[in-house]
């Protein structure tokens, strides 16, 4: 597959290059002279095209193997000034071009095409194979940067735009591979590295690598629980990705965890090893990224890795002399037991010797990867434990997760408990089943009170299941240390809490100051933690349940509205008639208010939406709904983001909108609170009244008092007098009790691991959050209202004071980062240079440079976005687009003459043609067959 991008990459630089002398022939054919800008910019195409052409030859040898991987250095050091000296020539042979008459200059520019030629040769004969990856995405910028080359000769905007989206993409899967190496770009290109004079630590000879059979290593894999497998070029080369699938089945269905770790640069293309194990059927959901793995590899049991060995080189952190110093590895060393496949006992690609392979822990498997793959798999048979085993893989894996879970499970330091909601109308719980695990995690033991999930769908036994301990009321709050509730305890459980420490819940404060004072005075040692209180900053958004809550309240209350409103969201066309969309009008933009507008607009519906505050009107505008605006101009934001009360002049204008816009949709939707105050009365009487009879109103404040004059809170009602239904749930959550829970305790997971765990937890009230959320400590309320906070004048937080570095054994760079600073200056530098230049020439084409610049920004958002496991599809569906230089050679056929023998230009032409299509076909195809190849289990 590698070998097959690159090839195609040749194609276009090959194609390009002819488009440039097939536009250059038919000026000369037509006695016209070129003028000096068209002759730049074929003379630029040719030049690019050329490198393009041999450098993707020579990168489609070496993984083919036609070629040495190894580097070749032609007078050693010395290549770099043969590279000078041939750029130098090339510059020289440019100018004699510009000057010289149509036949002279054709003579400089098949010169300097051979020099081209042989410097795109020489640039990739001196990198090792150990660099095919940065290489090849390399090649694959350059042909696009080719094919816009070939735009600005033509003046064509679609090969312009093509090549600068093509040549964008490839630049930057350049720079994410230099990044996985911890190499720049330039280091790179100059070649060199994998020649093997690197120097490398002294223990590294003086272990002994330690063999393992094949009965033997079958035995140790039977008895692991988790496995994580690191596949290499090794395994590409010997195209062992089907048995390695199969091994991997074999072992989930014996109950392993099996896991892949995939290194940014294993193999010869970026998320090469991604592709592979898609072709053999390994679903994409266990194949997992370098940084997701190496922090389990401490709890793996065993790390089998095949045909890898510099990715996994302990080198990169312990030998600040090797050559891959500072890169980014797989700690597989970190294992318990790491079995290495390799064909035998030399070094990688880079020429590094690696410790990994005498390490105690470490056994050495050696053979071929598909032939070792083979011996496994047939002597797993012999065992018993073959391929086709009947045990059920889903519950093997949940099963192994669950013991694997229990054994690597910390010691308990602390309890909590888990309530029943003796609310009437609350279903949630505080905890849900899937999440005791995590809870363990962070060392605490879970009491869940009996029946405490039934009313949300969790029974016991899930409780029980994960590790839970399920318990009568008066065991649960008197045998726990932390209480974690959604709603504020109740007068039939105010007597518990002298037994615990901490009770974290909603609390709301604002309007419940003087239950929170009575808690503060009758439990000293009581702290009160209130989920209601997290403060809007970027750090506690995994804490925030109000906007959790929020986000399931905005879409229930629109299937709320829709289920008394009893007629069709969007608009019908039938054979009786025309069915008009339903028009909704949402008052607030919060998050409750954003999700009910994006509801409403998938359904079909007409959205209008209004907020006091100036920042909600692009958030509406982007989900598909009309902003209303009142005539007053006053900005309703407050601190934290939270909307603040307005003035007289600017409520009496609101209800004037208001009053006119309800009058003339089906459902209105309002979700208007500020903090530590009644919700505003944003809907009279009188706007009632002049609503149409069967309208809805759906008040979601209806529990702080309602938006509505006429709300009941907790029922829905029809006004006598306007026919009008008001809905005033306050239950809007627990109508979707199981997904609200699941939110709420995921939000509670993240408080208790902020306040750092069953070990260290503990009260610091210097924290931000902390210093929010807590609301009663030591026999005090700490909580203070909005109004407190935003007069305050906080001070200034200074930057947290910089430490000296550490010593380290490795530095995270070879190279300063200073350096890297100063080569993006000088890029930008140089396209204000470029475009400086440009300007000077013709209208025409600083207009082709603007679309050039716009067209690599856009490649940029687009491209930086991809998955890393689909940047091979990613670059194959780019080389197929740079195809579209075909349309370069489409314009330069011509109809023949009849006397003419033999027209140079339209020969050029056609082989152009010929060989862009190639590309095109092949590319969209290879990369079809890849993206089919993905699957989740």
């Amino acid at each position: 597959m590698p070998q097959m991008v690159a090839a195609l990459h040749s194609f276009v630089g090959l194609a390009a290059t002819l488009v440039s002398y097939s536009k250059y022939l038919a000026e000369m054919r037509l006695g016209t002279e070129m003028g000096n800008l068209e002759k730049i910019e074929g003379y630029i195409g040719v030049f690019m095209g050329a490198i393009t052409f041999t450098g993707s030859l020579v990168a489609c040898g070496k993984l083919q193997g036609l070629i040495r991987s190894s580097p070749l250095m032609i007078l050693g050091p010395g290549r770099h000034v043969i590279n000078i000296l041939i750029i130098a020539a090339i510059i020289v042979f440019g100018y004699f071009f510009l000057v010289s008459e149509a036949q002279v200059g054709l003579e400089w520019l098949l010169g300097m095409t051979g020099l081209s030629l042989f410097l795109g040769w020489h640039l990739v004969m001196a990198i090792g194979g150990a660099d095919m990856p940065v290489v090849v995405s390399m090649l694959n910028s350059y042909s696009g940067w080719t094919t816009s080359a070939s735009g600005f000769l033509l003046e064509n905007n679609l090969l312009i735009i093509t090549g600068a989206l093509v040549g964008s993409s490839g630049a930057i899967l350049s720079y994410i591979m230099c990044a996985a190496m911890n190499r720049s770009f330039f280091s790179v290109i100059l070649g060199g590295f994998g020649q093997g004079t690197v120097t490398s630590a002294p223990s590294v000879s003086s272990g002994t690598q330690t063999e393992i059979n094949c009965e033997n290593l079958v035995k140790t894999l039977k008895s692991a629980k988790s496995v994580v497998i690191v596949p290499g070029y090794g395994m590409a080369v010997a195209k062992a990705q089907r048995d390695v699938g199969a091994l991997a089945d074999a072992l989930r269905k014996m109950g392993k965890k099996v896991r892949f770790c995939i290194h940014p640069v294993a193999g010869r293309l970026p998320g090469h090893m991604n592709v592979l194990l898609a072709e053999a059927n390994v679903p994409y959901d266990i194949v997992k990224e370098m940084d997701e793995i190496n922090g389990d590899f401490p709890k793996t049991d065993v790390s089998l890795i095949i045909g890898a060995n510099d990715i996994v080189n302990p080198d990169a952190q312990d030998n600040p002399n090797s050559a891959i110093a500072g890169m980014p590895v797989c700690e597989v060393w970190k294992g318990k037991t790491t079995v290495v496949f390799k064909r035998g006992a030399g070094t990688g690609y880079a020429g590094i010797e690696n410790p990994l392979f005498v390490k105690p822990n470490t056994r050495m498997y050696f053979g071929s990867a598909d032939k070792s793959m083979k011996e496994i798999l047939e002597e797993l048979n012999k065992q018993g434990v073959g391929i086709d085993l009947s045990k059920d893989q889903n519950n093997a894996i949940e099963e192994e997760s669950q013991e694997e879970q229990e054994e690597d499970l910390p010691e308990p330091k602390m309890t909590i408990g888990v309530p029943k909601e003796v609310e009437e109308l609350e279903k949630r719980v505080s905890v849900t089943p899937n999440l005791v695990k995590k809870f363990r995690k962070l060392g605490f033991h879970v009491l869940v009170e009996s029946g405490a999930g039934e009313a949300t769908g969790f029974w016991d036994s899930e409780y029980e299941k994960y590790g839970a301990q399920v318990v009568d009321t008066e065991r649960m709050w008197t045998k726990s240390d932390i209480v974690l509730k959604v709603r504020r305890p109740f007068e039939s459980e105010l007597a518990y809490l002298s037994n615990i420490k901490m009770l974290v819940s909603y609390v709301y404060p604002a309007q419940n100051y003087e239950f929170v004072e009575n808690l503060a005075n009758n439990y000293p040692n009581l702290t009160v933690v209130g989920m209601d209180c997290v403060p809007r900053i970027t750090r506690a958004q995994k804490l925030d349940s109000l906007s959790s809550m929020a986000n399931i309240k905005g879409y229930r209350a629109v299937i709320e509205s829709f289920e008394v409103f009893q007629k069709c969201p969007k608009a019908m066309i039938t054979a009786a008639g025309k069915l008009p969309p339903a028009k909704v009008f949402i008052i607030g933009c919060g998050v409750a208010g954003l999700s009910a507008i994006g509801y409403c607009r998938s359904l079909g519906c007409v959205v209008k939406a209004f907020d006091s505050r100036s920042a909600a009107r692009e958030q509406a505008e982007s989900l598909g709904a009309e902003f209303i605006e009142v005539n007053v101009q006053e900005e309703g934001g407050g601190y934290g983001g939270y909307a603040k009360e307005m003035s007289d002049a600017y409520k009496q204008a609101q209800l004037e909108m208001t009053k006119k816009v309800s009058a003339s949709v089906d459902i209105v939707i309002t979700t208007a609170l500020i903090p530590g105050k009644p919700a505003p009365k944003l809907i009279t009487e009188d706007i009632v009244r002049a609503m149409r009879p069967g309208s809805v109103i759906l008040d979601m404040a209806a529990e702080m008092g309602g938006n509505c004059e006429l709300t009941s809170p907790g029922e829905t009602i029809q006004d006598k007098d306007s026919g009008v239904y008001i809905i005033g749930y306050t239950d809007l959550e627990s109508r979707m009790a199981p997904q609200s829970s699941e939110l709420y305790s995921n939000n509670l997971w993240h408080l208790m691991d902020e306040f750092g765990g069953a070990e260290n937890l503990k009260v610091n009230l210097e924290d931000e959050i902390q210093d929010h959320m807590v609301v009663v400590h030591e026999g005090k309320v700490i909580w203070r209202p909005i109004e407190q906070r935003a007069a305050a004048k906080p001070p200034q937080q200074a930057a947290p004071p910089v430490k000296p570095a550490e010593a380290k054994p490795i530095p995270q760079s070879k190279e300063p980062e200073e350096k890297e600073s100063y080569t993006w200056v000088l890029g930008i530098i140089l396209l204000i240079a470029i475009f400086v230049c440009v300007a000077q020439f013709a209208e025409e084409i600083l207009n082709l440079f603007l679309v050039f610049v716009l067209a690599i920004c856009v490649g940029y958002m687009v491209v930086w976005n991809v998955t890393p496991s689909l940047h091979t599809p990613l670059m194959s569906v780019t080389n197929a687009i740079s195809g579209i230089i075909v349309i370069g050679a489409m314009l330069e056929l011509t109809p023949a003459k009849l006397d003419v023998v033999f027209d140079e230009s339209n020969a050029l032409g056609v082989a152009s043609l010929f060989l862009a299509s190639i590309n095109v076909v092949g590319g969209f195809i290879v990369t079809a067959r890849m993206l089919a190849m993905f699957r989740k289990d």
